[in-house]
């Protein structure tokens, strides 16, 4: 058979761990949990862990960064390029990719099924809080199988688990601080109190462990599926793309910093290799072996770099509102350095601050629409990641863009608005959800309509960033194409238009939770920018 012949071709990671005695592996994996939440909750188990044990808060998710492409990749050892579980609508009934191989019917292997295979007598657990994490895996590799319906039930669950059955494998899943990432929004101290509540949580599972009399020879791996950005995740930005990778336990060195690379596929790799099993060529991860006591990095110039924090350009970021704003006629930039060392470089017409950019002395006059990027330099060499911010000045008080609402339901994509009376309509100065956020809720969908003048004729790039999904037409010939149920998306389509007036149409939904858009263009010449009321006519 296909299963048998593929699986029977192994990668070189392999390794005997016998010196190790690793005996027992629990994996801990806390759904929306980001380094941010880590550093700014109370979370004094964390701190335990990571004081003592192995660690790196840059570890990388996969692209799409949405649960079930990143718990597949967790638990597979591959990418959802190799696994083909590439949006949480997939199933095995419902599915574009493909897997390449097949572990069971179109499953690719999991590390559940590797260590079943391989190992006698083992007993392999999976306790997991959110229901779908169920179907990514192989039922017929585990022994004990629970879908819990709270995250304290979940603790309860797999602790007794432990203590009873003293697992080879443990799989735990909590998805409680992704929910108050959705409700209340990454970086909210709602969101930090959930944190805090896991750190609770995990105490009570590493409580488990040493009661089970298994401490000495148990490895446990946290990390986390994916970070987020205001209220969602799902797209490519360090906040939500960054996760923690802990290690501790047995033969684990202490107080370390991974300094190698970590991928999302990369925590199986390491679980197969700690306890001895062998893995198919088809699995792309490799094990964190920097982590383990008498591993030492040697001749490897591709390490991880220290990074300072990027600068704070004000008015700030919020949730999933850029930095900057609107005003009107005129307002004031400031830029703060929340690091104890560099200096801030910046650029005022969108382009990338160099070591030659001018140095921030002090408060800004803006009078005119400007993109901002600023960094953290430090000895002559950009240090930190980029901060972006849109200001937008307009001069008077003319509202440019006419929207219609209309409240519908079990909204999945953008539906067919024609025929419809709106429930609501009036005026925005920008083509935004921003301005009308009190009127969105669930199972929303928002028409806005405005003309653009364009002054000289060129190829225009326009993008839509939004969540859920959102379409853009000028001169009713669609250029972004961006629907869907989706976590905050932006997506791009180009059109050459020649001078003149154009119409511009943006199609927009809110399925559930809370939403967002705002649209930008760019041309040859100039920066990508806010579509502002000194583009629309």
């Amino acid at each position: 058979m296909v299963t048998t012949s593929l699986l029977g071709l192994w990668s070189c990671h392999n390794n005997s761990t016998e010196n190790r005695e690793i005996k027992h592996v629990v994996v801990i994996g806390f759904d929306g949990l980001s380094p941010d939440g880590i550093r700014n909750a109370s979370t004094p188990n964390f701190d335990k862990v990571i004081a003592e044990g192995a660690s790196t808060m840059r570890a990388r998710a996969v692209l799409p960064t949405s649960s079930s492409s990143n718990w597949a990749s967790m638990i597979m050892g591959a990418s959802p390029s190799q696994h083909g579980i590439t949006s949480n609508a997939w199933n095995k009934d419902n599915f574009e990719l493909p897997t390449v191989v097949q572990g069971e019917d179109f499953l690719f292997p999991t590390v559940f099924n590797l260590i079943n295979k391989q190992k006698e007598n083992t007993e392999i657990g999976a306790i997991y809080h959110w229901s779908d994490f169920g179907r990514l895996f192989e039922k017929s590799a585990v022994n004990f199988d629970i879908h819990a319906d709270t995250e304290e039930q979940t603790a309860a669950v797999a602790s007794s688990y432990i203590k009873n059955k003293k697992p080879t494998f443990t799989f735990i899943h909590f998805d409680h601080i992704d929910h108050a990432g959705h409700e209340y929004g990454h970086g909210t101290p709602e969101y930090y109190e959930s944190v805090t509540k896991g750190d609770k949580l995990l105490g009570e599972v590493l409580s488990a462990i040493k009661k089970a009399g298994i401490l000495e020879n148990t490895l446990v791996i946290i990390s986390s599926d994916h970070g987020g950005v205001g209220k969602g995740h799902g797209g490519e930005s360090l906040a939500e793309i960054e996760i923690p990778f802990i290690a501790w336990g047995k033969s684990v060195k202490k107080g370390y910093e991974i300094k190698t690379p970590v991928y999302q596929y990369d925590n199986a790799a390491t679980v197969a290799y700690a306890l001895g099993v062998k893995t198919p060529t088809a699995w792309i991860g490799k094990p964190v072996l920097s982590l383990f006591e008498g591993n030492e990095i040697k001749g490897d110039e591709y390490l991880i770099e220290d990074r300072l924090v990027a600068p704070i350009i004000k008015p700030e970021a919020s949730l999933n509102k850029r930095a900057g704003g609107l005003f009107f006629n005129e307002t004031k930039l400031e830029i703060i350095n929340p690091n104890k060392e560099g200096v801030i470089r910046y650029t005022l017409d969108g382009s990338m601050p160099t070591k030659k950019s001018t140095v921030y002395e002090g408060i800004i006059d803006i009078t005119d629409n400007k993109v901002v990027k600023a960094a953290i330099f430090l000895e002559g060499k950009i240090s930190s990641p980029l901060s972006e911010a849109f200001f937008r000045i307009r001069h008077d008080d003319r509202k440019r863009v006419s929207y219609k609402i209309y409240y519908l339901v079990n909204l999945t994509s953008l539906p067919e608005l024609f025929n419809k009376t709106p429930d609501d309509s009036g005026n925005t100065y920008e083509i935004t959800s921003e301005e009308i956020k009190e009127k969105i809720k669930e199972n929303t969908a928002v028409i806005y309509t405005a003309i653009i003048d364009i002054k000289k004729a060129a190829n225009y790039t326009f993008y839509t960033r939004s969540d859920d999904g959102s379409k853009l037409w000028i001169d009713n010939e669609l250029v972004v194409a961006n629907d869907g149920d989706h976590g905050v998306l932006e997506k791009s389509g180009t059109v050459k238009l020649n001078a003149g007036e154009h119409a511009i149409k943006v199609a927009w939904f809110n399925g559930g939770g809370d939403g967002w858009l705002d649209v930008y263009y760019k041309d040859g010449k100039s920066p990508k920018q806010l579509v502002s009321t000194e583009l629309l006519n």
